[in-house]
């Protein structure tokens, strides 16, 4: 009975056609190496010459001359036809070996067998899904072994002087295009071939990333294939850990986690989160069950990435603290924290509470009255903007409902009221047959990214989401002007609808998004495909930062000194995380460097066994 499951019999095919495919490499190779060998050389002019002696003595023995001349022009046109025929299974052979999928579209499908040990399909928590992921985790190990092998070389600094390539990129199995800056399209960063089984956060939802200008940092989320196997060591059903991820190294390092962290909170799903003086700040969120256990604490996290010690702290806070909720959008304005909106699981606000992060002290600024007067509704999943004088709250919703995108409620900060904003629409792709007005549909659980342009305006983009029902899933990128209020859709796209992930920025322009919900017609499965998208074109530099980092992902590698001296800006170089791989040469793992709790134990041992 085990074998007629569609989680099983799915994933035993996706295992079988992807081995198919590699044996059909290996004999067309083989192929290709026998005819260059062995039936080729008879047609070089060597062998021909011969032949052609024994054919000059046939015709010679004939009368008639024009004849043997005809017959000759015959012979070289069907050389020359071999030879013809020759080239094109050549260039065939060397097609079939060159296929390599480059860009987000392209590769999600094939990059669907490798991730299905990381992922989760909405099948129902059945324990075949722990078997399944048993079943692949030989092969994950031996090639995370490998990987692990290439990345412990030595890297000479005449590499460095020349080209800033090392042996380890030389030996990847992956070929690189050449560099090329592309803004407003969708990328996807493959970093798994870099890392161990459980050096990387595993597939999930509900979760929130946060960007430095050198780190993106993921806390918490929830997936149900995690929840079953932490429910039987008795740990937290929700991720309890934060990741750090290193934009130019490509690496993942996990920060903290129950291990070196035993206050970490436990409502780790739906939260807000905000990175302030390089110190990550975290507000509310949910348990699981969700909605059963919510938080209104504030808790600040210190990471190795900055130099600091990895630590979480609740700040010690007084006053009249908002509703423990999840699910709100929060802001820092001067020198206070600003949430807004959120849930109980029942009930929905669109209150506005702050808390002055000096004094720690919580203050109630404005209570909606939608009822009584013109207030927005009350909202969870909802997303914020920032301008400096207006708090934007952008779509949200309720368990059965959605807001729109085309009427955005601010909260006026000066003025301590709700000021409402007409949008403009995308006139390229106003359709009145199709009922398509260029705007946004209305959604939820989206993710949301703000940057400020060149010449001062500040640039909203939204990604995925879904609308109440359930039965409407969004791919689709839109950005908004905030100060002209108007929509653009972004002709790039998700590769599939998602929602229930998130999205961060950086300071250069480029923005991110994580995991998350993924939707098809037969299965809904959560992820942990990672994406980048330039906002806007940055700076000079920055372009030439990234080409370095796309050729040279191991620059972490090096010597300071070393980087410095081949004439890389010390502003850019301090982007590297901390060298705290001095064993690499030995091959012996860093005992500093933690592994995730919820990843299988099979699947997490270690790469140098």
């Amino acid at each position: 009975m085990h074998m007629l499951q569609p989680a099983r019999l799915k994933c035993i095919t996706i295992f079988t056609l992807r081995h198919t495919w590699r044996y059909f490499l290996f004999v067309a190779k083989l192929l290709h190496y026998i005819y260059t060998t062995v039936i080729y050389p008879l047609w070089l002019p060597s062998n021909r010459e011969h032949n052609n002696n024994i054919m000059d003595q046939e015709m010679a023995e004939e009368q008639d001359m024009p004849e043997e001349g005809g017959h000759r022009e015959n012979i070289i046109d069907q050389q020359q036809e071999v030879l013809r025929a020759h080239a094109d299974i050549v260039a065939r052979f060397q097609v079939i070996a060159a296929v390599e999928p480059m860009d987000a579209a392209s590769d999600m499908d094939d990059e669907d067998e490798e991730d299905d040990d990381d992922v989760d399909v909405d099948y129902g928590d059945s324990d075949s899904d722990s078997e399944l992921e048993e079943m692949f985790s030989d092969e994950s190990s031996s090639s995370s072994d490998d990987a692990d092998e290439q990345d412990s070389k030595d890297i000479s600094k005449s590499a460095l002087s020349a080209s800033l390539l090392s042996d380890e990129e030389q030996q990847q199995p992956k070929t690189l295009r050449q560099y090329s800056f592309q803004p407003l399209r969708l990328v996807k960063c493959a970093y798994k071939y870099k890392h161990c089984a459980g050096g990387y956060p595993l597939a999930r939802s509900g979760h929130r990333i946060i960007a430095s200008n050198s780190h993106l940092y993921s806390l918490g989320g929830y997936n149900p294939r995690s929840a079953v196997t932490a429910a039987r060591r008795g740990r937290c059903l929700l991720f309890q850990e934060l990741w750090s991820y290193n934009f130019a190294t490509n690496l993942w390092r996990l920060e903290l986690n129950a291990e070196n962290a035993s206050n970490l909170p436990m409502e780790l799903a739906s939260n807000a989160l905000t990175i302030h003086n390089n110190v990550l700040i975290s507000h509310g969120g949910t348990g699981y069950p969700f909605g059963e256990s919510c938080s209104n604490d504030c808790y600040v996290y210190r990471t190795a990435s900055v130099g600091a010690t990895p630590a979480v702290e609740r700040l010690k806070v007084t006053g009249d603290r908002p509703t423990a909720q999840y699910g709100p959008g929060i802001v820092i304005h001067k020198n206070y924290l600003y949430t807004i909106g959120g849930t109980t699981g029942f009930d929905y606000t669109c209150d506005v509470y702050r808390l002055d992060l000096r004094t720690g002290v919580w203050e109630n600024v404005y209570i909606s009255r939608p009822e009584m007067r013109e207030d927005p509704e009350g909202r969870y999943r909802h997303e914020v903007i920032y301008d400096g004088k207006h708090i934007f709250v952008l779509g949200g919703g309720t368990s059965h409902s959605v807001y729109d995108l085309q009427r955005i409620p601010a909260y006026n900060l000066d003025d301590n009221c709700w000021d409402y904003f007409d949008t403009f629409p995308d006139r390229r792709i106003v359709d009145v047959e199709q009922n398509n007005k260029g705007y946004p549909k209305p959604r939820k659980c989206f993710s949301c990214v703000q940057h400020q342009s060149t010449n001062g305006d500040i640039e909203a983009f939204i990604t995925g989401g879904l609308q109440g029902d359930f039965s409407t899933y969004f791919s689709d990128i839109w950005k908004l002007n905030m100060r002209t209020k108007q929509w653009f859709l972004i002709e790039t796209s998700l590769p599939r609808p998602l929602y229930f992930h998130s999205a961060a920025h950086s300071d250069n322009g480029c923005m991110y998004v994580f995991g998350g919900i993924e939707y098809n017609e037969k299965e809904m499965r959560r992820r942990n495909g990672l994406y980048k998208m330039w906002m806007t074109v940055p700076k000079l530099s920055e372009m030439c930062w990234e080409a370095i980092t796309y050729y040279n992902d191991n620059l972490d590698m090096y010597d300071r000194k070393a980087l410095l001296k081949a004439g890389l800006p010390k502003t850019f170089t301090d982007r590297l995380p901390t060298q705290t791989r001095k064993k690499a040469e030995k091959n012996e793992p860093d005992p500093s460097m933690l592994v995730s709790l919820y990843c299988n134990p099979k699947r997490a041992r270690s790469t140098t066994q």
